[in-house]
């Protein structure tokens, strides 16, 4: 299991396309909806947060209690309108039970292919049945590869992006390597790499 344990406060210093673009797509949808909304694996709040700040009540469950504890210190920030908005539980996707049901359930930025043990997607999935109304919509995001994977996913280290902390002058670094493949299950196993380096050029590595 990924916790996020050692790098959930390094996760909001990613500030590419890719982690923002999506954002109106799901605005578009709760527009649609007009009703509160279901975030499962919700993080640290990319999603979460925008929405609550346009005006949509919002729960969201992670199963990482460091990626909550991230999204709980950045809602303290924001006005108290926006924190009543928004609840948040610690749960398994797999598992999770809210006793009620929600007219939008999203699962953002391929979360769900983070189940790769057999039976996982189909818990998730009834979990997901029964907290949508009749009528609700279900949106969840996936990578589509072009053809099978193959050996040829297996990569060295590259970067993905450089961040020099403001104030701090803290620099990160964040690298991934496509470590290995399951062939028979299309499974990978990436790693994501931060590089930490203080003002006075001491550096930590952390894995994920």
């Amino acid at each position: 299991m990924n916790s996020y344990r050692n790098t959930a406060q390094l996760y909001d210093l990613d500030e590419r396309e890719i982690v923002k673009d999506d954002i109106s797509f799901y605005m578009d949808f709760a527009n649609k909806a007009g009703g509160e909304i279901l975030e499962v694996a919700c993080g640290t709040g990319r999603v979460t947060i925008p929405l609550a700040r346009a005006g949509y009540d919002i729960t969201g469950v992670d199963l990482s209690s460091d990626m909550l504890s991230r999204l709980r210190a950045k809602l303290e920030q924001e006005p108290i309108a926006v924190r009543k908005r928004v609840d948040l539980y610690q749960a398994d996707m797999t598992e999770f039970q809210l006793d009620r049901l929600f007219p939008l359930l999203i699962i953002p930025f391929r979360s769900f292919q983070l189940l790769t043990e057999e039976l996982q997607p189909e818990k998730c999935l009834n979990r997901i049945s029964s907290h949508l109304t009749d009528e609700g919509i279900f949106i969840v995001t996936a990578f589509k590869p072009y053809a099978v994977l193959d050996e040829s996913w297996v990569q060295p280290e590259s970067e993905d992006w450089i961040k020099v902390v403001p104030i701090s002058g803290t620099k990160v670094r964040r690298t991934n390597i496509k470590r290995r493949i399951d062939l028979k299950n299309q499974v990978t196993y990436p790693e994501l790499l931060y590089y930490i380096e203080d003002s006075e050029g001491h550096e930590k590595v952390y894995i994920e």
